[in-house]
């Protein structure tokens, strides 16, 4: 279990998976990437692409975000995301148990477009960074102002023309933000 530390979920819990393969955002490191969007969540359409418990989408809606796309291809974890916005009542969640390839796959086809990004792939999926980020901009697929967090550890394999790109540290843990906007 962990607690949801901002917004109108504050202080609620949320499950996890019992899984080695899907380990929850610290809670420093989930505050600090939320904080650094500002107000940038009220009203974004969020994507939250390898979601596990799904606490950084739930994070968004708690703090205003309108809507967010959970995929998740472990079926246990994805029954778990289910399972926390039940509790919450949160009905502007959508989950899907799919591979993040598939699931950008039908975005796209449905005209999706979206304005925060949270990239956390298991960490030996190095390359699902740049793949996922290179389809969304191909794409079109995010907004004018678009954010993307991307979570992980030691060396990313990654590349963006993105205007803004800041990097923080804690501990292992690297956060890595792009914007499309300054």
């Amino acid at each position: 279990m962990i607690k949801i530390i901002g917004g109108d979920y504050r202080s609620r819990n949320i499950e996890t998976p019992d899984s080695a393969t899907t380990l929850p955002t610290k809670n420093m490191v989930r505050g600090a990437m939320l904080s650094s969007l500002g107000d940038r969540i009220e009203g974004a359409r969020v994507l939250d692409l390898f979601a596990g418990s799904g606490a950084l989408g739930i994070e968004a809606l708690s703090r205003g975000a309108a809507s967010c796309l959970f995929v998740e291809k472990d079926r246990a974890a994805y029954q778990i995301v289910v399972k926390n916005l039940a509790s919450l009542r949160e009905t502007k969640g959508e989950v899907l148990n799919s591979d993040y390839r598939a699931a950008l796959e039908r975005a796209k086809k449905e005209g999706r477009v979206f304005d925060i990004v949270f990239l956390d792939p298991p960490y030996a999926m190095k390359g699902a960074y740049q793949e996922a980020v290179d389809f969304l901009l191909d794409n079109s697929m995010l907004g004018e102002e678009a954010t993307l967090i991307l979570e992980y550890e030691g060396d990313l394999p990654f590349h963006s023309d993105l205007p803004f790109q800041r990097e923080y540290k804690y501990g292992k843990t690297k956060v890595l933000a792009l914007r499309r906007s300054l």
